[in-house]
């Protein structure tokens, strides 16, 4: 309800009070009707023996009363001033009584009513008395027609509101309102009488204020509102009293009403996921509860806008399928973004992923929605009986894959299995071969080459079967071969099913018989059983469903060695089943649970497994980008894409689309050059490209001012980089070779590069442990070896000469420092082979340093000397200075020469 002293929208819908100004003038209607009435009633009724009683007109009167309407009654008004009706009094009453009306002829109806109350004393008894026969007050009573009542109660309450009826007609009221209200809790099929009654009078009858319909209202405070003096507060209170219990009765009927309906509807999806469709009775069912559900809901709303209070929101519940498919759906977008990786590395992916079988999907794996993991949270206890339901089944048989081999291929295998090609002590020596190879298998190529010999030379029933049992038998100390022999096995899969099959059903009928004799055997057996089938699901010889499957009876009895067992298998392949969009959902749900019955648990042993394991699972480092990924904006993620993913294929496409970014917003300008000065982040082959998009930018009118901040920003990196050295390196010599592509796309001058490169080899070193590092040569080198084309002829070829000789020196120097450091603080001693005398071998310099350096100067002057140790270094460089300065000596005497010519030639003219 609305706070008096707060504004509220007053609707008006009925009496054509369709401007805000006819509310108060409805109420001063009503009073000045009740006026009229009270004056009536203390006036003389002689006056009516002067008026016309002729039979004709009366009898034409009343034939017009029968068939009232709201546009008869000015008519009939005029004609009842001039006649007297007294003897007709009980007929005009039930004639209004019985009459059919519309909602719109209810007021002008008033109006009739109250001047024929007004001169006829016994009129307001005799009309309320015919109008009572169609109320219903007894609890006995039943609503036969309710559009009537609908009509009837609208015009009880406008007569007691005029004072035509008084407080005979206000107890009726109530009563009617009553019997509306209580006798209708459970179907609430009333809701629209009273919301019919609530628009217009609600106000006045109950002091309740609508939601306007329409936009077409006003701003007013409930204090403004004019009431009705013939309903006091308290009469209002009571109703108010009724009509809020009844709403919030029908939005209990509408909160069972949705309950019932997502009962329905979480089976028939059930139905639909785990076989394909629902039964039609079930269908049916759903149909009728979402149809009652909409229409609860329609009349619900209306009923609470017509109160004036809020709509509850009531939503409905997804299924658990539809949790599964959206957690589904989450996983497969994140794998495809890149965000989520199905496996942590290249090296564990490749094993597993160059064996995925040619199978079709639907073949290779069993519905993961039929596994029941709702009941995994029940007592520990009831364990047992679990267990020996789960064995009495029928053992696993996994399907067998059609082979993918041609015939050709196949018919070879078999002419190569042929026995009588080979004699029997070859095939025995094979054999023994092979299967010793089998304790070495440490790597793919290894297993691979094992997989293509045993196809080759051991191709026959009684050797698959003893293969099986080698297999079957590996020590549980040899845990390291059990991803090699997965390996094994499902490279010998396409050509040997009933190998895969017959392996698959003894490891799951072994792990059976251990979860039906818990503690009975070695817990080193039991995790051996559930890595070897976790290995398997991996390269997708067992399927995944399987593997939830025997997670989920562990976990039912999640205790003693099943959490081992649960822990080494969610270590092995929980990884591989969180991250298959398939079985990800089931597997969220068995890990949550897991959680929750570790808190159970007092062996701090296991408590450190199952972290273990579930961070195995789900490492932190996913959750730490997840929540990275959510921090960055999408307009930031796709500036960086436009600059980070820029190759040769799209450049023209990005420039356009960095072009087009809202460059006068300091956040988004701010990012697009916080990316344009970042090369670390692109692969070096990419470098080019993004030069050529700030020289692409650079020559358009408004952006030229990015290619300058580029440059700068580029300079800033090279400089901190110097002056801390350790942390920035890498950055650096990205940036070095970043800034000699801006040049080759003339982006900056030649002044630029060569003050970068003085900087480098002049800028003092104040580390004590600056001799160890080499990245200011492996910077020159790289910008060096980006420019060389630029520097090979005329004048440029000569500066670049210069900065050589210079940077000739630098090198040696460094390596002089590091010969000399190493000597002191890590001398070689070798003895000779007599064992006499002892000589220490000189320290070898980092040779990759040498050879870049080297290539580097190759590349730049192909067939120019370099100086073998430092001394000649510096010679070069004495010598060049010496040349230089004689130069500048030739300059200046040859300007002072020209000066002193000048000047005496401008003293002759004097």
């Amino acid at each position: 309800m609305i706070e008096m002293d707060s504004p509220a929208l007053v609707p008006f819908t009925d009496r054509d009070l369709a401007s805000e100004c006819l509310y108060p003038a409805c109420v001063w209607f009503q009073e000045r009707h009740r006026a009229t009435l009270a004056k009536a009633e203390s006036s003389d009724e002689n006056v009516l023996h002067s008026l016309d009683s002729t039979l004709k007109k009366t009898t034409a009167f009343m034939k017009k009363l029968k068939t009232l309407s709201a546009a008869s009654v000015p008519s009939l008004i005029e004609e009842l001033s001039r006649l007297n009706l007294s003897k007709f009094v009980e007929e005009m009453a039930a004639g209004i009584a019985e009459t059919k009306l519309k909602p719109l002829d209810v007021i002008p109806i008033v109006d009739l009513c109250v001047v024929i109350a007004s001169r006829y004393s016994k009129f307001p008894e005799l009309l309320l008395a015919e109008i009572k026969k169609g109320l219903p007050l007894k609890r006995t009573d039943k609503i036969s027609n309710p559009a009537k009542l609908r009509i009837d109660v609208r015009l009880l309450c406008e007569l007691v509101l005029c004072g035509v009826v008084g407080k005979e007609g206000l107890q009726t009221l109530g009563a009617t309102l009553s019997f509306i209200c209580l006798t209708d809790k459970g179907e609430h099929l009333n809701v629209g009488l009273l919301c019919s009654l609530c628009r217009p009078v609600g106000w006045q009858i109950a002091g309740i204020v609508p939601t306007p319909e329409s936009t077409d209202t006003i701003s007013i405070k409930q204090d403004d509102l004019m009431v009705n003096t013939a309903i006091s507060v308290d009469h209002r209170k009571v109703v108010n009293d009724l009509f809020t219990n009844y709403h919030t009765g029908m939005l209990r009927h509408l909160e069972k009403a949705c309950a019932s309906m997502n009962v329905v509807q979480k089976r028939v999806k059930r139905q639909e996921r785990t076989r394909g469709d629902a039964t039609s009775e079930d269908k049916a069912e759903l149909e009728t509860a979402k149809t009652e559900f909409e229409r609860l809901k329609g009349l619900a709303t209306e009923l609470s806008n017509s109160l004036g209070v809020p709509m509850v929101e009531l939503k409905e519940e997804p299924s658990d399928n539809e949790e599964d498919e959206a957690a589904a759906l989450e996983m497969d977008k994140a794998l495809a973004e890149g965000h989520v990786l199905l496996w942590p590395d290249d090296e564990t992916s490749n094993p597993q992923e160059s064996e995925e079988r040619t199978i079709e999907e639907n073949e290779l794996k069993t519905s993961v929605d039929d596994i029941d993991v709702d009941g995994l949270e029940e007592d520990d206890r009831g364990a047992d009986a679990e267990g020996g339901s789960e064995n009495s089944e029928e053992p696993y048989r996994p399907k067998t894959p059609p082979s993918p081999l041609s015939p050709q291929l196949n018919e070879e295998f078999s002419a190569a299995a042929d026995p009588t090609l080979v004699s029997s002590e070859e095939i025995k020596q094979l054999a023994q071969k092979f299967f010793l190879n089998l304790d070495h298998l440490v790597n793919r190529d290894t297993t691979d080459q094992c997989a293509l010999d045993f196809v080759s030379n051991l191709n026959t029933k009684s050797y698959r079967k003893k293969l099986v049992k080698v297999l079957y038998g590996v020590p549980s100390s040899r845990l390291d071969l059990l991803p090699f022999y997965a390996r094994l096995v499902a490279s010998l899969s396409p050509v040997m099913p009933d190998l895969t099959t017959e392996l698959s059903t003894m490891l799951i009928k072994q792990f059976r018989d251990y979860v039906q004799r818990s503690g009975q055997d070695r817990v080193e057996e039991k995790i051996k059983c559930v890595m070897f089938i976790a290995e398997l699901v991996k390269f997708a010889v067992i399927p995944r469903a399987e593997a939830l499957s025997c997670l989920r009876q562990l976990v039912y009895d999640f205790r003693g060695h099943s959490i081992d067992m649960v822990c080494a298998m969610i270590e092995t392949a929980g990884f591989y089943l969180y991250r298959n969009t398939d079985s990800h959902p089931k597997m969220k749900i068995i890990l949550d649970v897991v959680q929750k019955k570790k808190e159970r648990i007092k062996d701090v042993r296991h408590v450190m497994l199952i972290d273990n394991a579930f961070f195995a699972c789900i490492p932190p480092a996913d959750s730490a980008a997840a929540r990275r990924a959510q921090a960055e904006p999408p307009l930031m993620i796709f500036i960086r894409h436009l600059v980070v993913d820029i190759d040769e294929h799209n450049v023209n496409t990005n420039i356009k689309c960095i072009r087009r970014l809202a460059w006068d917003d300091e956040t988004v300008s701010g990012w697009c050059l916080k990316y344009l000065t970042s090369p670390w982040l692109l692969p070096y082959a990419n470098l080019l490209h993004l030069a050529s998009a700030v020289a692409g930018l650079q020559g358009l009118t408004h952006y030229d001012w990015i290619s300058t901040y580029v440059i700068d920003a580029c300079q800033e990196m090279i400089r901190i980089s110097l002056e801390v050295p350790g942390v920035f390196n890498q950055k650096a010599i990205a940036t070095a070779c970043y800034l000699g592509e801006l040049y080759n796309y003339s982006v900056c001058d030649t002044p630029v590069i060569y003050k970068v490169l003085y900087q480098i080899i002049s800028f003092p070193e104040t580390d004590p442990l600056s001799w160890q590092e080499f990245y200011r040569v492996r910077m020159v080198c790289e910008l060096l070896n980006t420019i060389a084309d630029f520097f090979q002829t005329g004048r440029a070829r000569r500066k670049m000469d210069y900065f050589l000789t210079y940077f000739h020196r630098f090198y040696w120097m460094k390596r002089e420092q590091w010969n000399v450091n190493v000597a002191a603080n890590e001398p070689l001693t070798v003895i000779d082979e007599t064992g006499d005398s002892p000589t220490v071998e000189p320290p070898r310099f980092p040779a990759d340093v040498e050879a870049e350096y080297r290539e580097c100067m190759r590349h730049l002057r192909k067939s120019a000397p370099l100086p073998k140790d430092l001394t000649e270094a510096e010679k070069a460089v004495e010598l060049m200075e010496q040349q230089l300065k004689e130069k500048v000596n030739l300059c200046h005497i040859s300007f002072f020469l020209h000066s002193f010519l000048f000047f005496m030639t401008c003293a002759c003219f004097a």
